[in-house]
């Protein structure tokens, strides 16, 4: 994603702000007042979808620390840097393992214990394949390679892989997402690629039916949730103060790009997932769309209201699910000409938006929320660097971690935390002596 030098300042201030000081986050919340009942009627695609009006909200504020048996679920295993070299990027998981993947390198958990795959790798990490294959994007974008546990293939323009145009540096903003058929899918920041195991396959926005990306003066987004029902990919076109449109959902059923005629064919859609049920979760806009692959039935469900007076909401930042199936936005909050104020989390069941905690200062850099189920049953949120026990739906902190980066459950149910911890990225795991 390419955006103003601005912009990437304010980002990396406000990120390393939040990286200090997480706790200071925290502060108890003040309930906004409910509001009308959401009664959106199913309708399909073709035909006016009703506005409905805001749903009810409750609060739920985000309780003080745990007491110390809680706190003790969690103990320190090891630097990243002890593991493979390079800055942490995220974890990855796929059928058989989770993945630990740094800027420069891929580790995977054996029988409990982290293993280095490959290190110095030539070029950004983008994905891990169903054969457990790590793959870069070489830093000119002119290959893609896949490392076997001995040896790269590359795949270069012979292959139907081909450079990421870009009107000012090379970008790949994207992470492989494997679908039910053996191809691999990727975005960039112009376009969505697959790969049927031979050849690359390129969609562009006109392919997938959509407009050609944005103006000069603004950059655009793809993001990507293969589902049962397909390949689902929306876009967002950005500029200095935040979203200027979009080109909207389109999915692919195998055959055809569809979707230039839904409730979603345009706006700024900035995440989609995936439900328990295969229902299809879609942030578009500064609402909710919910669609049911099965019956073709669209629901809308807008945002309360703010929580912040003479403020709006502008668009999720990102979506996550729960174990329940509940899906959790991070709304962001807009004022004036800006859309990088502050940002809110809301819980939503049945249609109704149950704020987390108070908004928080936003400019970018927030991990995105993860809600996780332990192997006892547990559940954990991961919201804003820190990590919270749900109790009964209530949030209880787990302090003495430092900024919580990414969370992931292994293969026996037991939850691993990246943490930064005075500049070192940190793992900490659930204790085996707490029998989690």
């Amino acid at each position: 994603m390419q955006g103003s030098r601005t912009l990437v300042t304010l980002i990396a201030l406000v990120s390393l702000a939040m990286a200090c000081a997480p706790t200071a986050l925290l502060a108890p919340t003040v309930s906004p007042p409910p509001t009308a009942t959401l009664t959106p009627p199913p309708s399909p695609t073709d035909e006016p979808i009703p506005t409905p009006t805001p749903g009810p909200t409750s609060t739920a504020e985000l309780a003080s620390p745990t007491p110390a048996e809680a706190s003790r679920a969690f103990g320190r295993v090891m630097d990243v840097s002890d593991i493979v070299p390079g800055e942490f990027r995220r974890f990855h998981r796929t059928a058989d393992t989770v993945w630990l993947i740094t800027d420069v390198g891929f580790a995977r958990l054996d029988d409990g214990a982290w293993r280095v795959s490959v290190s110095d790798v030539p070029g950004t990490p983008v994905g891990v394949d169903g054969a457990n294959r790590p793959w870069v994007v070489s830093a000119d974008t002119k290959t893609i390679s896949a490392w076997n546990g001995s040896s790269w293939t590359t795949y270069a323009d012979g292959t139907g892989w081909l450079p990421v145009a870009s009107d000012d540096e090379p970008c790949h903003n994207g992470w492989m997402e494997p679908d039910g058929v053996g191809r691999l899918w990727l975005t960039t920041c112009r376009d969505v690629r697959a790969f049927d195991g031979d050849r690359w396959t390129v969609y562009s926005p006109a392919d997938m039916g959509m407009a050609e990306v944005g103006p000069q003066e603004s950059w655009a987004t793809f993001t990507l949730e293969v589902a049962g029902s397909g390949v689902w990919v929306g876009t967002c076109d950005w500029g200095g103060p935040g979203p200027v449109g979009g080109q909207g959902v389109r999915w692919f059923d195998g055959e055809t790009w569809r979707g230039a005629d839904s409730p979603v064919a345009a706006g700024c859609a900035t995440d989609i997932v995936e439900g328990s049920q295969g229902e299809v979760w879609i942030a578009l806009d500064n609402r909710l769309w919910r669609h049911s692959p099965d019956t073709g039935e669209w629901i809308d469900l807008p945002p309360p209201e703010p929580p912040i007076a003479d403020m709006r909401f502008g668009f999720a930042d990102a979506l996550t699910l729960d174990p329940s199936g509940n899906v959790w936005p991070a709304m962001v909050l807009c004022g004036g000409a800006s859309c990088y104020g502050s940002i809110v989390l809301y819980q939503v069941e049945d249609a109704e938006w149950t704020q987390i905690g108070e908004p928080l200062d936003f400019g970018g850099g927030i991990p995105a929320p993860q809600v996780l189920g332990d192997g006892t049953g547990a559940r954990w949120l991961s919201w804003a660097g820190s990590l919270y026990r749900l109790q009964d739906d209530v949030p209880e902190s787990v302090p003495n971690l430092g900024f919580v980066r990414d969370t992931i459950v292994d293969g026996t149910g037991r939850v691993w935390l990246a943490v930064e911890d005075q500049g070192r990225s940190v793992l900490w795991a659930q204790s085996a002596e707490t029998g989690q």
